[in-house]
């Protein structure tokens, strides 16, 4: 993946692939093994192996087409790169080998089964914007998957929101009682988060949108290629302007791992909360047996280790950004052997975001949630002190002066042992002078149905938010099925490679 070569026409035989078989014959010595043990990448890069296959079917059928390549080899090379992807979609064909990266496995194998012209593929190319190529479109479809699986738990979550738009409890700040909620009204606000960040993975997919191939190792070619071609061959949206970007461009990378990493810290808060909800302290939740994991030691521990695994993988998807970040920030242009370390932090940073969606989207089909330990929670924190200070900022009061009169009546509760509800008349009205004949209902549920400002915990306004999150659940999942195959693997699938009508 790291040093380039333009060199289409090597007519060395094949028996000499190894080590420096790519390199052509500046090189008389073999390579190292040691160096060659540390610089490889195929142990890893193998991931883009099938991505890699398409954007050299694509780059072939190019050739073909601008006549860089005459039609007998070229078709050769189409029917060898096709039979490559087949066997590797069949399963029936594994990547390993000597071969430095996924690259030279692809070309070492494809001149075994097809001879000399396989030799070609090469042809007005550099293993610089093969490698930009093939990761963009690995990008591409992890967006897609990671959305769909992104789309599955929101899905899941809004249903259970759905539920529970009059299951009242305390919503926190600082972690302290704050003021009354619902459990539909906090379930939603991690269905907004999480769908946000599909959208984020959205367009992920559309900035890897554009094609490196016709950049070579970063000043073109002199061959007369048609880029625009290969990228609609590839279903990307265009190319791009400055060929020396076009190899270094590793910006899509960083986008597609902050995604990942914002989407893990997003379920990292999730996760908080189902550990704390699952403990005795809080028991606004439960585990149920097909989720909970035990202790060796103590029989009676249900523990919410998924929650927790969840948690803690949130810091390794954010090191993978940072990794990124960091080799990227200090290189010159065009291409450097640094940009290989982009491919490890990026597959861990999707499968880590991955397997949690997946790991989240079990355990929240197995949390059952208790809304009488949420009601009782209601009790003793003075959650509508609020309400009472605006009822008295209605009356024409000043809000700092109503703050404190507000103030005041939660000293006289909690010295009483009562809730603000539950204060005799004449008590809250030494408190609150002004609170006038008809003292406001100071009940917790009173409290949360009043709030129905948009995006409130009002039973209304909640159930708008279910309907605006199952609208853009739809949307999206709409765009991940609406999604069309590249026409260069439509044609590979169809055996119409060769097809001189190829759209």
């Amino acid at each position: 993946m790291s040093r380039s070569d333009q060199s289409g026409s090597d007519d060395r035989p094949a028996e000499d692939a190894g080590a420096h078989s790519v390199w052509g014959g500046r090189y008389v010595e073999p390579l190292d093994p040691a160096i060659h043990a540390f610089t490889n990448s195929l142990p890893f890069d193998r991931r883009l192996v099938r991505h890699d296959l398409a954007a050299s079917l694509a780059h072939v059928r190019m050739l073909l087409e601008t006549g860089i390549l005459e039609p007998e080899d070229a078709g050769a090379i189409l029917d060898g790169l096709s039979g490559l992807l087949a066997d590797i979609e069949a399963g029936a064909l594994a990547v390993e080998g000597p071969d430095e990266d996924i690259h030279g496995w692809i070309e070492r194998r494809l001149v075994e089964r097809i001879g000399q012209p396989g030799r070609r593929v090469h042809t007005a190319r550099s293993r610089n914007d093969q490698t930009g190529a093939a990761l963009r479109l690995w990008v591409r479809d992890a967006a897609a998957r990671l959305v769909a699986a992104a789309l599955d738990l929101a899905s899941a979550w809004t249903d259970t929101a759905a539920g529970h738009v009059e299951t009242w409890m305390p919503g926190y700040t600082h972690l302290q009682r704050a003021q009354p909620v619902t459990l539909a009204h906090h379930l939603l606000a991690h269905v907004f988060a999480l769908l946000a960040d599909a959208e984020r993975l959205r367009r992920v997919h559309a900035a890897a949108g554009l094609s490196p191939l016709g950049a070579g190792a970063l000043a073109g070619t002199s061959h007369p290629v048609d880029p625009e071609r290969t990228a609609r061959l590839l279903g990307l949206g265009g190319v791009y302007p400055n060929t020396q970007l076009a190899v270094a461009d590793r910006d899509y990378v960083v986008e597609a791992a902050f995604a990942a990493a914002l989407l893990m810290t997003h379920l990292s808060r999730w996760a908080e909360e189902v550990v704390l909800w699952t403990s005795a302290e809080f028991g606004f939740a439960a585990l149920s047996d097909r989720v909970a994991q035990g202790s060796s030691l103590m029989p009676q521990k249900k523990n919410p280790e998924a929650a927790e695994v969840i948690r803690g993988k949130s810091g390794r998807a954010i090191g993978d950004l940072v990794a990124l970040l960091t080799a990227l920030k200090g290189l010159p242009l065009a291409y450097d052997s640094d940009l290989q370390e982009d491919k490890e932090a990026l597959f861990d940073a999707v499968d880590t975001a991955l397997a949690s969606l997946l790991g989240a989207r079990a355990l929240s089909a197995g949390l059952e949630y208790r809304p009488g330990r949420m009601r009782d929670a209601l009790r003793g924190g003075f959650l509508t002190a609020t309400d009472l200070a605006d009822h008295l900022v209605r009356r024409g009061v000043p809000f700092r002066t109503a703050h404190a009169h507000a103030g005041a009546a939660v000293r006289e509760a909690e010295s009483r042992g009562v809730e603000l509800a539950e204060l005799p008349g004449d008590v809250l009205l030494r408190a609150c002078p002004e609170i006038g004949p008809e003292p406001p209902d100071l009940s917790a549920e009173a409290a949360a149905r009043a709030r129905r400002s948009p995006g409130g915990p009002a039973p209304e306004r909640t159930a708008e938010q279910v309907d605006e999150a199952r609208r853009r659940v739809a949307e999206l999942r709409g765009w991940v099925n609406g999604l069309e195959e590249p026409p260069i693997l439509w044609a590979h699938r169809t055996g119409t490679l060769r097809d001189p009508d190829l759209p």
